[in-house]
């Protein structure tokens, strides 16, 4: 049998009324995702295949995560993003092999929007970070490019080398080596 008295019902009622105007409050407009953010892939904007051809040339890198190329896309998606992907990937076909500091010299020599755009593909591929500095947004983690380069040899610092907790529990005597 449950003893219930009067101040555990109250207490109980003012802690469910609490939790659902604190839930409310979560969902309002008070704390709404930034006008940036990639919107959930659900409804995100149709991402065409020269948008991945594009970050395939200019990440390297032959098989991009699709999930973080969406956000990407969406992220950056406007009315004339379409038109500024070809411009730049025409541009990177007629100089052919340009990297590094001539890429770089030889976008300063074309319309600003087009070097902004380098640098936001390249932000978003290798750091998972989109928009200006002070209001930047998160939109990869670890499905960057940066970190798919070194998989094979690096854990991206995310991830733990053992079950949770591991480090809690003295390691066995046989397992540790002197150096």
């Amino acid at each position: 049998m449950i003893n219930l008295s009067r101040r555990r019902m109250v207490f109980g009622t003012a802690s469910v009324l609490a939790v659902g105007i604190g839930s409310q409050l979560l969902g309002s407009s008070v704390f709404a995702t930034p006008a940036h953010a990639a919107p959930p892939l659900a409804s995100a904007i149709a991402m065409p295949e020269n948008f991945m051809q594009l970050s395939r040339k200019l990440t390297a890198v032959s098989n991009l995560e699709p999930h973080l190329g969406q956000a990407l896309y969406s992220w950056l998606h406007h009315d004339e993003l379409d038109v500024q992907l070809d411009a730049l990937a025409t541009l990177l076909d007629a100089h052919g092999g340009v990297v590094g500091e001539p890429l770089h010299q030889l976008l300063a020599q074309q319309p600003a929007a087009l070097g902004l755009l380098y640098q936001q593909l390249v932000n978003g591929w290798y750091l998972g970070v989109v928009g200006q500095p002070g209001s930047q947004v998160c939109i990869g983690f670890e499905n960057i490019v940066s970190y798919a380069l070194v998989k094979d040899s690096v854990l991206p610092p995310s991830y733990a080398v053992g079950e949770p907790n591991f480090w809690v529990h003295k390691p066995d005597s046989e397992v540790i080596t002197h150096g």
